[in-house]
C-alpha cells in the first residue's frame, strides 16, 4: 500500500479491513458491483501520531472523512486542512500525503475504492467537501451505513456480505454527492404535509379553495404552506390545484362526449366560460379543439 506509518501497532480501537485476491476476484467477475468496490475500509479513532506518505499515489480512490478532531491533506504542493464533518477523495495515481493534527488528532473513517464506473459514483475529487451538521443533516445515518460496509467487508470469505457491502457504498457515496437530495428525506413533517394536501386536492377536484382553505386544512399558516410546497413542488398550492384539475378535464374530454358545460362543473368550475380560459391558459388548446385533436 505504499505506507508509512509513525506508529507501528496502530490506535486503540481502530479497525481495518481488506478484499484478498480470491474475494477481489469474485467482486470483479459480479456485475452487481464491479463498476465500484471497495479494496480497504476502515477507522481511525483519535489516531495520533497517524501519517501515510504515497510518492506514487495509490491505485485506488481514497476516502478520508474526518467525524472529529483535525488533520490535513498534501497533493504535490497544495496543503488542505481537513476538520470535523469534513471529507476529501483523492484521485488515484495522485501522488499525496496526509495525516492528524498534533493537538487534536482526527477520527478518520477511510475507504480505497475502485470499479469501472468509480469516477461516476464519486463526489468532487481532491477538495475539501463539507457536511454541516445541520437538523436534516443525516450525519448518524450515513454512519451507520459506513458501519454495515465496514462489518460485511470484515466478514470477507462470505460473498453475499461483500455484495451487499458494496452496494452499501454506492449508496454511501450517493448521499455525498446528492447531498441536498439525501438530506430531504429527512424533512418528513414537511413530506406529510404535501403528501397530505395533495391527496386532499385528488379528492376534492370539483371543489374550490382558497390558500386559507388550504392552510387550514394542513394547520399551518399560509405563508409556510406556500413556502413548503414551492421548494417540494416547484409550484404554489393553487396553481398545482389547478393542474390536477386541467388533468382531470383532459381526461373527461377524451373518454367521452360529456359536454363541457358538465366537466367544467365536474372540476369545480360553475362558469363554463372561466373554465375553458383557464383551460386554453394551462393546456395551450381549447376544451372543443382539444377534444378534436384527441379524438381524431
Amino acid at each position: 500500500m505504499n505506507d508509512l506509518v509513525r506508529y507501528k501497532d496502530g490506535f486503540i480501537g481502530q479497525r481495518m479491513t481488506y478484499l484478498p485476491g480470491i474475494v477481489k476476484k469474485k467482486i470483479i467477475s459480479d456485475q452487481r458491483v464491479k463498476d465500484l468496490y471497495i479494496t480497504h475500509i476502515g477507522v481511525f479513532p483519535k489516531a495520533s501520531g497517524h501519517f501515510r506518505y504515497r510518492p506514487y499515489g495509490c491505485s485506488q480512490y481514497i476516502l478520508l472523512y474526518c467525524v472529529e478532531g483535525e488533520g490535513w491533506i498534501k497533493l504535490d504542493n497544495h496543503k488542505y486542512r481537513l476538520s470535523a464533518n469534513q471529507l476529501f477523495i483523492i484521485s488515484p495515481k495522485q501522488r499525496c500525503s496526509y495525516g492528524t493534527s498534533d493537538k487534536n488528532p482526527w477520527t478518520n473513517y477511510w475507504i480505497h475504492y475502485t470499479g469501472e464506473n468509480s469516477v461516476l459514483y464519486s463526489p468532487e475529487l481532491n477538495t475539501v467537501i463539507h457536511i454541516p451538521p445541520d437538523d436534516d443533516s443525516r450525519i448518524r445515518e450515513r454512519l451507520v451505513l459506513f458501519e454495515e460496509m465496514l462489518q460485511n467487508v470484515e466478514d470477507h470469505f462470505n460473498i453475499d456480505r461483500v455484495i451487499y457491502a458494496n452496494i452499501c457504498l454506492k449508496h454511501f457515496l450517493s448521499s455525498i454527492k446528492y447531498l441536498p437530495v439525501y438530506r430531504a428525506v429527512s424533512k418528513e413533517p414537511e413530506n406529510e404535509i404535501v403528501d397530505k394536501l395533495i391527496s386532499f386536492m385528488k379528492n376534492n377536484l370539483d371543489k374550490s379553495f382558497t390558500m386559507d382553505d388550504f392552510s387550514q386544512k394542513c394547520d399551518c399558516s399560509s405563508s409556510s404552506l406556500f413556502k413548503i410546497f414551492k421548494r417540494k413542488m416547484n409550484s404554489s398550492p393553487i396553481d398545482y390545484f389547478i393542474h390536477l384539475k386541467m388533468q382531470k378535464a383532459c381526461r373527461y374530454l377524451s373518454s367521452g362526449r360529456m359536454k363541457i358545460k358538465n366537466i367544467a362543473n365536474r372540476v369545480g368550475y360553475d362558469d363554463p366560460y372561466y373554465f375553458s380560459r383557464i383551460f386554453k391558459k394551462h393546456i395551450g388548446l381549447s376544451p372543443a379543439n382539444y377534444r378534436k385533436e384527441e379524438v381524431t
